[in-house]
């Protein structure tokens, strides 16, 4: 009996602790879901937490603070059969200490030879000090003696590294090249000079100054001197200069097979039209001559003023009355203006307003009255005051200053006079009284 009562006790406790454990233990014996590995060749940066975007270039995590980055400027492109390829080629150093980086062509497609250049010399490597950023030309053309490309896409791609090798990244670029379009002429022989230009055409108001860059190709096997000129509508300059340099040219020698960057400036007449202007610049040598039309579109000039119509710029005003002087706001540019806005510069407390608020459109020479409304504030004091209106369009703005002299409310004069009135009075009267005695 007694070994039958210990059984069922024995019993009971083993339920008892088997719904208590086991749901514990199971709980426990849950897995969570794996996380993803992480790449061994992942870097986490200080202040991002997160590696940053292509092409960000390369960083040394031994070295904090350095970072390099090689890019093209158009890393994809879509040229003809008879272009050739050339690219800008950005090497920026983002560190804090200066580098020295080397460059490699690490993919170039079969049959293709490819260059780095600056100034006509072939680039391995450049001194970038830290926060800045060097340009160099990245070219490349087919070894076959064909004078056409052959349609296709190409992939480039350039290796800058550090001297001592601990931060590397490139730059890829995507050429394709199509079927050339179809000419009314039968295509002329490849000319041993050629001028080109990525931007042959600026727009820009009448008194700005334009600078073209282009580059002045020698294919020949022989260097020469090449003389710069330029047919220019009347009154405009036109000057040359090599690119990043300050330095104006009338010729420059370029070696054979090799191209060189030439800044055209071009300075419109005092008063030119507005609308369309060409420039042809030529380039002549011993071996030949290319020319490229440049086109310069002007917008006109863009210049307002604000002015009184006596030149006077002073008024008078009293505490928390209006006062009110006439603007007139001119346009003496040669280009239409757009929404003239107004605004003021004002003591604080001050009130000022103009009818109208806005002018939607000034042509050139016209002129609109404005009227001011100027308010002091009720507890200013009396004396003189600085209130600032400026004019803004879309393209040009003008200020006008204004001196106002507050002076204390009529009210308060008349009071004063009564006050003297009443002191005379008394003051007599008291004297009279005085006198009889």
């Amino acid at each position: 009996m007694k070994t039958y009562y210990f059984a069922t006790l024995l019993i009971v406790w083993l339920v008892f602790s088997s719904q208590i454990t086991v749901p514990a233990l199971a709980q426990d014996s849950e897995k969570k879901p794996d996380l993803p590995a992480v790449p061994s060749n992942n870097r986490v940066f200080s202040g991002t937490g997160a590696r940053p975007p292509e092409p960000c270039g390369g960083w040394d995590s031994g070295q904090a603070g350095r970072q390099i980055v090689a890019a093209f400027e158009y890393p994809g492109k879509v040229i003809e059969q008879d272009e050739t390829i050339s690219l800008e080629l950005i090497i920026k150093n983002n560190g804090t200490k200066d580098e020295t980086i080397y460059l490699a062509i690490e993919k170039i497609p079969d049959n293709w030879e490819a260059k780095i250049e600056k100034y006509g010399d072939i680039i391995t490597g450049i001194f970038v000090p830290s926060g800045e950023s060097k340009t160099l030309t990245f070219s490349a053309d087919q070894k076959d003696d064909d004078d056409k490309l052959t349609v296709g896409e190409y992939q480039f791609e350039i290796k800058a590294s550090t001297a001592d090798g601990k931060l590397t990244t490139t730059a890829t670029a995507d050429i394709k090249v199509v079927e050339q379009k179809q000419k009314e002429t039968e295509q002329e022989e490849q000319k041993p000079v050629r001028i080109t230009t990525s931007y042959p055409v600026l727009r820009g108001s009448s008194d700005s100054e334009f600078e073209f860059s282009v580059d002045i190709h020698n294919e020949t096997d022989k260097d020469d001197m090449f003389s710069l000129r330029a047919e220019k509508p009347k009154g405009w300059e036109v000057s040359f200069k090599p690119s990043y340099e300050n330095k104006y040219i009338g010729t420059l020698q370029i070696k054979s097979n090799l191209s060189q960057s030439v800044d055209v400036e071009v300075s419109p007449a005092p008063r030119a039209e507005i609308g369309e202007h060409s420039i042809k610049v030529e380039a002549l040598s011993s071996q030949g001559q290319a020319e490229i039309e440049l086109k310069v579109i002007l917008t006109g000039t863009h210049k307002i003023s604000c002015r009184t119509l006596s030149g006077i710029l002073s008024l008078t005003a009293r505490k928390g009355e209006d006062a009110n002087i006439s603007m007139y706001v001119i346009n003496e540019g040669s280009a239409a203006e757009k929404e003239i806005a107004f605004t003021s510069f004002k003591p604080e407390n001050w009130e000022v307003s103009f009818e109208p608020q806005k002018i939607e459109g000034l042509e050139p020479g016209d002129m609109k009255q404005v009227e001011v409304t100027i308010a002091p504030a009720p507890q200013a004091l009396v004396g003189d005051y600085s209130v600032a209106v400026n004019a803004q369009a879309e393209e040009a703005d003008n200020d006008i200053e204004f001196r106002v002299t507050v002076k204390a409310a009529a009210t308060w004069g008349w009071i004063g006079v009564v006050i003297i009135v009443v002191v005379i009075v008394g003051l007599a009267i008291t004297f009279k009284r005085l006198g009889r005695r």
